[in-house]
């Protein structure tokens, strides 16, 4: 029996987390990441906290202790507790427990530019020429998903929402009076139409990262946040953009701190100035929406059941319940228990290729079902009055 492996296109978080499950079955995978090195924070990361879907994700992986002791256990409002991390160290932290494992090959430098089914195999063409080949391929490479664009009855399905809101990002090495073990919403007036999201980084040292929650009704008032429009269809460039243009003499930082000063005064006195430095004002919010295909169903998978996606690839969401990476874990450790499940059936103490196959497709037409309410709702919270979100656009998630 040919045994089955996987190339999962992308290393962040859900990507090595199924590499981890899957090795864990016995399945060997390889994971290929397009940077060279892990990330670091800069102006495109941002913090996570893990809830209950994350938790029970890293608990299926024999992950959830080690985790509590990397990141930081956080008291979140309603919630039980979460644990958080920012994006670089979860990947870290997820990464140095890859390597460890035999089935799993990491390999950075280079992504990948195109798929396709050729004699029962995958063929998977690398930007550098090199090919690889594989029986299956798992796409956990982002909003804009190279492997879901190589199979078009997954492409057909998908079209990337654009919702009437923004954010601005901001980092303050300190925050005087502010604990670590939470994360804190501030609110101004009604009037001023945003909030703050204060969540504590990976260390003391690195201090608090600051999102500015802005809707398009925001620019009515402060026209000077006005987001970019202009995008090279990339997550890259997401979180890193400036203002489209500035509609006053001020600099970005100075706008902002006479606006702390006049709406958030208390907050102003006690935040680090520095931080207003550090502003990026992030493109307006997307996440991709799907509509049934051909075969009358949303799926995550393709018809045979050798591609299929995950993460972001599959379920992109808006940030504003901070579901996006729970639900990411969630679906790896979703699809590798279908995995196990159809193992289970057949009586494989080894995966074959055809339980794994079999796997993808009962992952690919069960999971949309539960993280797509998940994604609507999250949608509709960043939508101000019910009359913006009759305004969203959409657009081929090519």
């Amino acid at each position: 029996m040919t045994k089955p492996s996987v190339v999962i296109s992308g290393g962040g978080p859900s990507g090595l987390l199924t590499a981890i499950l899957l090795n864990n079955i016995g399945v060997e995978s390889t994971v290929i990441e397009k940077s060279i090195k892990a990330d670091q924070w800069n102006s495109r990361s941002y913090t996570i906290v893990l809830g209950e879907r994350g938790c029970a994700a890293l608990e299926k992986a024999g992950l959830l202790g080690l985790a509590k002791e990397t990141g930081t256990v956080k008291a979140l409002p309603k919630k039980t507790s979460g644990i958080g991390f920012t994006r670089p160290s979860l990947v870290s932290f997820l990464e140095e427990a890859a390597i460890e494992c035999p089935n799993i090959t990491i390999e950075r430098g280079a992504g990948a530019v195109s798929f396709r089914e050729v004699d029962n195999d995958i063929k998977v063409t690398m930007e550098d020429g090199k090919t690889v080949s594989a029986t299956h391929v798992l796409g956990a490479d982002g909003k804009w998903s190279q492997v879901r664009q190589s199979f078009s009855s997954l492409s057909n399905q998908a079209t990337v929402q654009t919702v009437p809101s923004f954010g601005v990002s901001m980092n303050a090495i300190t925050i005087d009076g502010f604990k670590r073990d939470g994360t804190f919403v501030i609110s101004p007036s009604k009037e001023c139409m945003f909030y703050i999201i204060v969540s504590p980084r990976e260390s003391e040292e690195a201090g608090f990262s600051l999102s500015m929650v802005c809707y398009d009704e925001t620019l009515v008032r402060y026209p000077w946040l006005e987001p970019p429009t202009k995008s090279s269809r990339g997550w890259e460039d997401e979180y890193s953009a400036m203002p489209a243009g500035l509609k006053s003499s001020k600099s970005l930082a100075e706008n902002l701190e006479l606006l702390f000063q006049e709406e958030l005064p208390a907050f102003y006195k006690v935040l680090d100035n520095n931080a207003f430095q550090s502003a990026r004002v992030n493109r307006r919010v997307t996440w991709v929406k799907y509509t049934p295909g051909d075969e009358g169903e949303v799926t995550y998978a393709t018809k045979h059941g050798r591609a299929a996606l995950i993460g972001d690839a599959a379920h992109a969401m808006t940030p504003s319940m901070g579901e996006g990476c729970n639900c990411a874990l969630e679906s790896a450790s979703r699809l590798v228990e279908s995995v196990r499940l159809v193992m289970e059936k057949r009586g494989e103490s080894v995966c074959s290729i055809e339980s794994l196959s079999e796997g993808f497709l009962m992952y690919g037409s069960s999971r949309p079902k539960e993280v797509m309410p998940i994604q609507e709702q999250s949608a509709m919270r960043n939508h101000l009055t019910k009359d913006s979100s009759e305004s969203k656009k959409s657009t081929r998630a090519q």
